[in-house]
């Protein structure tokens, strides 16, 4: 079965964890820019704390808050979410621990993280607007809008811009 690429219809009230999955595939984009650029790993690396710990990582705890609501408890959808979501930590925790000259794991980390992202957007939140009750996603969208403020990633320097200099 071939899948669609037309954008599916988003329920309004999961809109900003889409919003914030732009953030995560920009994030992929600018991890591969800098290996492809010649970045220096350890800038990278800074780069890859500053954006778990100011957008990814409130990212996941906010999902699993919210979305938890809709998912019952030994749902395998909810599980997934939450393995995969401990799986990114452990691989944010390798590079941040990591070789200086291990590349591997900044790709490894940006390709986990792109699946992820397009599986909750392809998947999960289809899943969820076919399950849950409308209501139940409406008091979604208000406590996300309550809860929710937007992030911004505001690193420096933008090594992905930069191309390095051969010597």
């Amino acid at each position: 079965m071939r899948k669609s690429n037309t954008p599916q219809k988003r329920d309004k009230s999961l809109v900003p964890l889409s919003r914030e999955h732009h953030f995560g595939l920009l994030f992929c984009w600018k991890l591969r820019q800098g290996l492809k650029n010649g970045t220096d790993l350890e800038v990278m690396r800074a780069y890859v704390h500053y954006f778990w710990e100011n957008i990814l990582k409130p990212h996941c705890e906010e999902e699993e808050w919210v979305l938890a609501r809709l998912m019952q408890k030994d749902s395998t959808v909810r599980m997934r979410l939450g393995e995969e979501h401990r799986l990114l930590h452990a691989l944010v925790a390798l590079v941040e621990d990591g070789s200086p000259k291990n590349k591997e794991l900044f790709r490894v980390l940006e390709q986990d993280l792109e699946e992820h992202i397009r599986w909750e957007e392809r998947e999960l939140f289809p899943y969820l607007q076919s399950v849950a009750h409308p209501d139940d996603l409406k008091l979604t969208g208000k406590l996300l809008e309550h809860r929710h403020a937007p992030r911004t990633d505001s690193f420096s320097p933008e090594f992905w811009t930069v191309k390095v200099k051969a010597n």
